[in-house]
């Protein structure tokens, strides 16, 4: 499900609910990456699709969460970046202790999140590089034995006899 951006954060409770929105979102992501990386080591290609569809939908997702954040911290004169919402929660962490802990549980979240994207690509860089050389030894040998031509009679590139020849 997609975040409505045209929502507004107005007030420090509509923050804390959209960073506790957040977090979960987070989470959500984290496990669908989790996902990914079991169907990259078991070769699923079409689980791997449908993973790409949703790993899309949650990171648009969590683009909408932290535009609205920004938005509402621009707002109320803090930068909008990390430092921004770390002095933002400095200043109205007493009022919602919650946000305190959820905001440094989305920040786990997120370095999580990074570090398993980051295996995760260097199993997608393996398996391409695999899947380059396997092509590579398939033209290699497709070069140097018999191709049938529009005459149905194999043709080879120059080396050998054709097949069927003694």
């Amino acid at each position: 499900m997609l975040a409505d951006n045209r929502v507004i954060i107005a007030s420090p409770g509509d923050l804390s609910q959209s960073v506790d929105a957040e977090l979960s979102a987070f989470s959500d992501f984290v496990r669908v990456l989790q996902t990914e990386q079991e169907a990259l080591v078991q070769g699923d290609v079409d689980r791997l699709i449908e993973l790409a569809r949703l790993k899309s939908e949650k990171v648009l997702l969590l683009s909408q969460f932290a535009e609205r954040r920004n938005r509402y911290l621009a707002a109320n004169g803090h930068n909008p970046e990390q430092g921004g919402m770390d002095r933002w929660l400095q200043q109205h962490g007493g009022e919602i202790p919650h946000t305190v802990e959820a905001w440094k549980q989305l920040l786990e979240q997120a370095k999580i999140a990074q570090q398993i994207n980051q295996v995760n690509g260097s199993l997608i860089e393996t398996k391409l590089r695999f899947n380059q050389q396997a092509l590579s030894l398939l033209q290699t040998a497709a070069n140097q034995t018999g191709i049938y031509g529009p005459d149905g009679q194999t043709h080879t590139s120059g080396l050998g006899r054709p097949l069927g020849k003694v």
